[in-house]
Formats: C-alpha cells, sequence, structure tokens
C-alpha cells in the first residue's frame, strides 16, 4: 500500500491563510506556487483550503469519474444563480446534464466540427480584417479580440446568430451583461464567508438585475 503523505502548502497567517501569496495578476502567483511546492499543493483562503494540481497526470486522475466527483462549491455554484442546471452547473444527480450532454455530442462531433469551417472562417476573417486596418503600430487588445472571436464563432456556427462585434467599438448588450455576471459571480466567490451580506447590497442588485435581463433578452437566435 502506498505511503501517504501531507499535500504540500506555503506557510500561512492567522484567519486569512495564504492570502498574501496573491498579487494582480493570480494566474502568475499560481504558476510561482507550482514551482516552488511541485505539481499538488493546498492553499488555505479565509475558511477554504482548495487544492491544485498542475501536471499532466494529477489532472488525468481527477478527472476519472470512477474516483472523483464534480463540486459546486467553487465559482460554479454562483454562476448556477444565473444559469441553473446547466451543463457545467449541474449536479451529478440532475438529469438536466445528461439531456444536454446527448443533445450535444452529435451536434459537436468531428464532422459537424468541419461543417462549421467555413462560419469559423469568416469570423476570423474579420479579426485579421480589423488587424489589418488598424496597422502594425496598433497595440492590440489581445483577451478583448479573442473573446469577440470566441463568442461570435459560437453564435455564428452553434446558432445561426451574428453578434457582429468586429463592427462596433461596444459589444452587444447580452455579451456585456453575460460578462458583468461572470466577473461578480467571480467576485460573490470571493466574499469573507463571515462579511453581512448588507455591504454588498448594490453588488447583489446589480448581479440578479442581470440574471432577470439576460433570461428575458431576445437575442434573436
Amino acid at each position: 500500500m502506498a505511503e501517504s503523505v501531507p499535500i504540500p502548502e506555503p506557510p500561512g497567517y492567522p484567519l486569512i491563510g495564504n492570502l498574501g501569496e496573491f498579487t494582480s495578476n493570480p494566474l502568475s502567483d499560481l504558476n510561482r506556487l507550482a514551482d516552488t511546492y511541485g505539481p499538488i499543493f493546498r492553499l488555505r483562503l479565509g475558511a477554504k483550503a482548495p487544492i491544485f494540481v498542475s501536471s499532466n497526470s494529477l489532472i488525468n486522475e481527477v478527472c476519472d469519474e470512477k474516483r472523483f466527483k464534480k463540486t459546486l462549491k467553487s465559482v460554479l455554484s454562483q454562476v448556477r444563480e444565473g444559469v441553473h442546471d446547466g451543463l457545467f452547473t449541474a449536479f451529478e444527480d440532475e438529469p438536466n446534464w445528461g439531456k444536454a450532454h446527448r443533445i450535444l455530442v452529435p451536434a459537436f462531433g468531428p464532422l459537424s466540427i468541419r461543417g462549421m469551417f467555413p462560419e469559423m472562417h469568416d469570423i476570423a476573417t474579420q479579426l485579421c480584417m480589423k488587424f489589418a486596418r488598424h496597422g502594425p503600430r496598433t497595440p492590440i487588445d489581445a483577451s478583448d479580440n479573442f473573446t469577440r472571436l470566441a463568442l461570435d464563432t459560437l453564435a455564428l456556427c452553434a446558432m445561426d446568430f451574428r453578434f457582429n462585434s468586429y463592427y462596433k467599438e461596444e459589444l452587444h448588450p447580452f455579451i456585456e451583461a453575460m460578462g458583468d455576471f461572470l466577473t461578480e459571480s467571480g467576485n460573490r466567490n470571493r466574499r469573507p464567508p463571515f462579511a453581512p451580506n448588507f455591504l454588498y447590497r448594490a453588488a447583489n442588485e446589480k448581479f440578479y438585475g442581470e440574471v432577470s435581463w439576460s433570461n428575458g433578452y431576445d437575442c434573436g437566435f
């Protein structure tokens, strides 16, 4: 029988744990911690103690559904407030996950994806034309442009709908609302569990307002 050893973790402080390990670039901070503590490590973040894995072998292990199951104790529990039992937010015993899986697998199989290449090429060409119009000296906001690329491609390929994100500076209202909702979902997940709710009254009203507006908005899909 293999000998069990403690999961490595950095030293922390009372109450805040390892919050001091993070800067304005949390992804780089996690990469640094993985370099320091190895392919698996634990962090103490207030009342939470998430475990991170960063190697192919360990990721393959935790993706083994016979040994591990999906949990919604992270930001997905907040996303569920808006999308309910969706593909990524359903608990494993909820039937809608299986329904969504069976619908999407044939629609996004290899042959179906190949049939979407013209639409993918269409949106990618719009991005290239935008870069060409702006010239080689114009700074490129990679995050914004590739977010537009991903969402425009998904909408056109899956729903035959055009957001036309490369023909205007502002994003489509539905994308704006979705982005605000996802950002606030992350913010809500990071709230200290002991913080009183009235401190977040305005944020809560905006959050549920975005949910209500998005669910009632007709994009024309």
